[in-house]
């Protein structure tokens, strides 16, 4: 054994031969000079003649066990160095990850600034464009004209102090969130960075050890195997590797960080997205109880959630930051909405069920309202001849109105201005279940089977589907700013309503993102509503329940 050591180990070992040593027997006083495995103990000669001589004890040459220890501590001293090495050179990675979020999220935070800025520039240029045309006319008139000219200047001043206040506040915010990612990310690299230094720590502390034990005979053999056992549970811990996965994470979740802007309703809408988040339940609006069983419609504005009461059919609206409900139209049997958008501040489509027809157009089933709910104009599109009728709306990144048929392939695009139709869709293979949603992209996400949704071009062709036997009476939503898709379903085992976040392409992202309870008032589920503003609006049956994303890691 000793001859697979090293020329000088050999050579010390030698030396070392019939020595006085320091180190002998307690029992004997003589010196010790062999290593009995059955006893896990050193002895020496009268040891070995008198109490170890028979089998089943093996004995090792004394020298041979320290040779032998004495080179597994220097493999491990070895394996020590290279794990150090791994472990500080992650001290750049850290750096260089912390430096990088801190980058990305300045960007972003750049961005709102500039955008900011013209807005503000935009906003300021507009009015004292107004206010020099103002003055040029008041230059040309008398006392009272001139009155009434700074009357509108103020006028004018004050607006521009509301959209600029607006502005301020609108950026402060998104800085707001931006500094809270900033800081969540920073936590996080801090952990890390602190496990990682505490990793190299323990390691520098069992390497002193080490060279400890290693100066005493007698003290290597005894303490060398606890040592190098705590050394095999450290190393097999694989802290660099756990540290760099994580670090990694960090960068990709930091990645998805966006600046997002888009228009929905006629309104110019922003904000920090695009991340994959943790919902939090921020406000729940008792629904009162002239709403018998409340059916969640669509959003008319940010804010204002359209809702129907399934047992007398009347429509009511919501105000999510008033939490005030109104009635809007009155009950009746033969037709009730079953779809609502706002086309811009002003107007509102909705799509209907029930209304008789003759004839091959279908009549009275999209109604353009205005915000007080008076009817502005009906559209008629072909119809099928079939029972019962059931047209479902929604409004395209063009501001036109997209309206199909319950059981038919035909989407219709209508140009809410006359009403006439400009466009015809026809799905191939596949036929309209309950709803329709618009995507920014221009695509059309469609519930096409009991638990399918799939997403088909402005030509009509797939282009991605996705289904899920988890998916119980789904229904869907889309984040027409960031393009997702929100699943709401009942769970089959519970009395429970889920959320799953699905991509544009018919990835599911993350699966029951919210959960909330079924309330008895509800027969039937209704979809969980996504703002512009980013919230996520669902419905109980007792309760509206308002979420806002936050960014974890």
């Amino acid at each position: 054994m000793a001859s697979s050591f090293p020329l000088e180990n050999r050579a010390q070992m030698r030396a070392r031969k019939g020595h006085d040593m320091k180190w002998s027997c307690d029992k004997h006083a003589e010196p010790i000079a062999f290593y009995c495995r059955k006893h896990d103990t050193p002895i020496c000669h009268r040891c070995a003649t008198k109490d170890h001589g028979q089998k089943p004890c093996e004995l090792d040459d004394i020298e041979d066990v320290i040779l032998d220890r004495m080179r597994g501590l220097d493999i491990k001293q070895q394996e020590i160095e290279e794990t150090k090495k791994l472990l500080k050179m992650l001290d750049s990675k850290i750096e260089s990850s912390a430096t990088s979020a801190i980058n990305h999220l300045q960007k972003v935070n750049d961005e709102v600034q500039c955008t900011y800025e013209d807005k503000s520039k935009s906003v300021k240029d507009n009015e004292e464009k107004k206010i020099r045309l103002i003055n040029e006319e008041a230059d040309e008139e008398n006392r009272i004209i001139n009155e009434k000219r700074d009357r509108r200047i103020k006028a004018c001043n004050a607006e521009i102090e509301k959209q600029q206040l607006i502005i301020n506040e609108n950026q402060a915010k998104f800085i707001s969130e931006t500094k809270a990612i900033n800081e969540v990310v920073s936590k996080q690299i801090n952990v890390h960075k602190i496990k990682n230094q505490h990793a190299i720590s323990t390691l520098d502390n069992i390497d002193a050890k080490i060279e400890r034990i290693k100066q005493d005979d007698k003290t290597l053999v005894n303490e060398a195997p606890p040592v190098l056992a705590s050394l095999d549970d450290i190393l097999s811990l694989n802290v660099h590797q756990d540290v760099s996965n994580c670090l990694d994470q960090i960068q990709r979740e930091v990645q998805k960080v966006k600046f997002v802007e888009g228009e929905v309703g006629g309104e110019h809408y922003v904000r920090i997205d695009s991340y994959i988040g943790k919902w939090e339940l921020v406000k729940s609006i008792h629904i009162p109880s002239i709403v018998n069983d409340p059916r969640m419609r669509g959003l008319i504005s940010d804010d204002e959630i359209c809702v129907r009461d399934v047992r007398n059919e009347k429509m009511y609206v919501t105000n999510i930051s008033t939490e005030h409900t109104e009635k809007v139209i009155g009950g009746g049997s033969n037709v009730y909405i079953t779809s609502c958008a706002p086309i811009d501040s002003n107007v509102i489509v909705c799509g209907k069920r029930g209304r008789a027809c003759t004839g091959d157009m279908l009549d009275g089933c999209i109604t353009l309202y205005d915000k007080q709910w008076k009817v502005i104009r009906e559209i008629s599109i072909p119809w099928n001849g079939s029972y019962p009728i059931s047209v479902y709306v929604d409004i395209d990144r063009d501001g036109m109105i997209l309206a199909a048929e319950d059981d038919q392939s035909n989407i219709y695009v209508i140009n809410p201005a006359d009403g006439k139709r400009v466009n015809t869709i026809m799905m191939q293979g596949k036929e309209v279940l309950d709803e329709i949603q618009a995507l920014s992209s221009g695509d059309i996400v469609v519930k096409t089977n009991n638990n399918e949704f799939t997403v088909i071009s402005r030509s009509g062709e797939e282009k991605a589907a996705r289904h899920s036997d988890e998916w119980y009476h789904p229904r869907c939503r889309v984040d027409k700013l960031a393009d997702t898709l929100y699943i709401t379903y009942q769970d089959r085992k519970r009395t429970v309503y889920a959320v799953d976040q699905v991509s544009c392409d018919g990835i599911i992202q993350a699966r029951r993102i919210v959960e909330y309870e079924k309330s008895d008032r509800c027969v039937k589920i209704s979809p969980c509503l996504v703002t512009p503003s980013g919230n996520l609006v669902a419905c109980n049956g007792d309760n509206f329940c308002v979420y806002k994303k936050i960014f974890i890691v």
